[in-house]
């Protein structure tokens, strides 16, 4: 399992917290200054092809959702230490 940068580990924790999430519910949980929808959106696909999150289609809108738990990736990253 890669390790995540920064950006990516404040967006899993936001679906770590909620377990489902459309990009938009994602966006709005970020902080300012936001990231553009589309950098946001390519992060996102970015921890699918990681193996992070899974997504179910609702036409052309994604809902995301966690494939590893938290408490699964902290402790691969504290053995890595």
């Amino acid at each position: 399992m890669e390790e995540l940068t920064q950006h990516e580990e404040r967006i899993m924790r936001i679906f770590w917290r909620n377990e489902r999430a459309l990009i938009r519910d994602v966006l709005a949980e970020l902080p300012e200054p936001k990231p553009p929808y589309t950098t946001l959106a390519s992060s996102i696909k970015l921890l699918e092809r990681k193996g992070f999150l899974g997504h179910k289609p609702y036409g052309t809108t994604h809902e995301y959702f966690p494939l590893i738990t938290q408490g699964e990736y902290s402790k691969k990253s504290i053995s890595r230490m």
